[in-house]
């Protein structure tokens, strides 16, 4: 169909206001996870800035926009005030899993009303019902969006888009879906089976909307149908609250022009970027391993903004403290974390010896271990323990958030 007029919004979603930031890898001092609290409060604000400053027809937000149901009521107060201040060009949102539209929530008129706060602002479209609705878009006839929400934060497995909403007959459908993409393999995705309304990008091209906005996965990430045009995308969230959100973050222009494939721009949605650096210091003293991980650093982009963990592997001498040597390099970012993953080097005494015994039953119990932490427990378990047998001191490390 032919509409003769483009279509321009922005797209973004997984806000998750009122976090709070105590995981994520990157152990944040509390001054920093405060001013970061505040930053992820914001995303609304810089949402509605991007899409004023790129002459964006509408906003479209599928889901997750808090955390918890116990996100401070100012921090709603201070999303309702954003998406007015957007008025009178419309929002569309499709709670998700966090955000649930359930009776009692924030999106619940009665609630507000009882908090004494004011209303959602007549700009914004709700989807509060599980079941797909098609609403207008506000000034244009040629425009239908269509979306539903999440009731409670249960996990949803049946399958939104089988059978798919009808897509209405309008030159531009619009689609909010907050869900599940099976072949999706971010570094937020959970393991085994995708359980909130999983569905396949097969699914979403033959649903045929012009533009599905997605919202659930926290990496932007475009889905195309097996021709490789693109039929709609995740935003991911704004703001990265840990090292599964590391990389730059983005808000997505969509414009969808009257004849052609619809055309997506990455604006920047956050001033600070979550990075993981891995480095081997393998044998280094001190002056030598901080220029490796300087350089590492410089290699992989980090700026004075970012939030940056770094993970020290190879081997080192017994009694090595190389996260020691790393303090001054604190002053390069925001916030620098270092994990010491480093081995110490292999056992060379004899199997007779208690070392030797001690030294050989841990590298097995190592062996065998199931997993990434096991291993970590062993090695430190090996470490400490020939400290202890060869009357070294005993130091063990710092606590990891993970």
């Amino acid at each position: 169909m032919s509409s003769g007029r483009s279509l321009t919004f922005l797209q973004s979603s997984d806000w998750h206001l009122g976090s709070a930031l105590t995981g994520g890898g990157l152990s944040l001092t509390p001054e920093v996870r405060a001013a970061r609290r505040d930053e992820v409060d914001a995303a609304a604000e810089r949402a509605v800035a991007a899409a004023l400053t790129c002459g964006a027809d509408a906003l479209l937000v599928p889901g997750d926009l808090w955390d918890a149901e116990n996100v401070p009521a100012a921090t709603i107060h201070r999303l309702l005030e954003a998406f007015a201040s957007f008025a009178p060009r419309p929002v569309f949102v499709a709670p998700g899993n966090h955000d649930f539209a359930g009776a009692g929530g924030y999106y619940d008129p009665a609630l507000l009303a009882a908090l004494g706060m004011r209303p959602w602002p007549e700009n914004v479209v709700v989807f509060r019902s599980p079941v797909w609705t098609a609403v207008p878009f506000p000034g244009r006839d040629d425009v239908t969006v269509v979306g539903r929400a999440f009731l409670s934060p249960a996990a949803v497995a049946e399958r939104p888009l089988a059978p798919p909403p009808p897509r209405p007959l309008t030159p531009h459908a619009l689609l909010l879906l907050h869900g599940s993409l099976e072949s999706y393999a971010g570094p937020d995705s959970p393991r085994g089976t995708k359980r909130t309304a999983p569905f396949s990008a097969r699914e979403l091209a033959d649903a045929r909307f012009s533009w599905a906005a997605l919202g659930h996965h926290h990496h932007a990430h475009v889905v195309t149908d097996d021709q490789g045009h693109p039929r709609g995308a995740y935003a991911g969230c704004p703001t990265g609250r840990g090292l599964d959100e590391a990389g730059p973050r983005v808000f997505l222009k969509v414009t969808l022009p009257a004849d052609a494939a619809p055309f997506i721009e990455w604006i920047p949605a956050d001033t600070r970027v979550v990075r993981s650096v891995v480095v081997d210091v393998s044998e280094l003293e001190a002056g030598p391993l901080a220029e490796r991980v300087e350089a590492a650093l410089a290699q992989a982009g980090a700026q004075a903004p970012d939030l940056v963990r770094v993970t020290l592997t190879g081997t080192q001498a017994y009694g090595a403290r190389p996260a020691d040597v790393l303090r001054p390099l604190a002053a390069r970012v925001t916030h620098l974390t270092v994990r010491d993953h480093t081995e110490p080097p292999a056992p060379e005494s004899g199997p007779r010896s208690a070392e030797g015994r001690f030294s050989s039953d841990l590298l097995a119990h190592r062996a065998a271990a199931a997993d990434d932490a096991q291993r970590r427990v062993a090695d430190l378990a090996l470490r400490l323990g020939r400290d202890a047998l060869l009357g070294r001191p005993v130091r063990p490390p710092e606590a990891e958030d993970r």
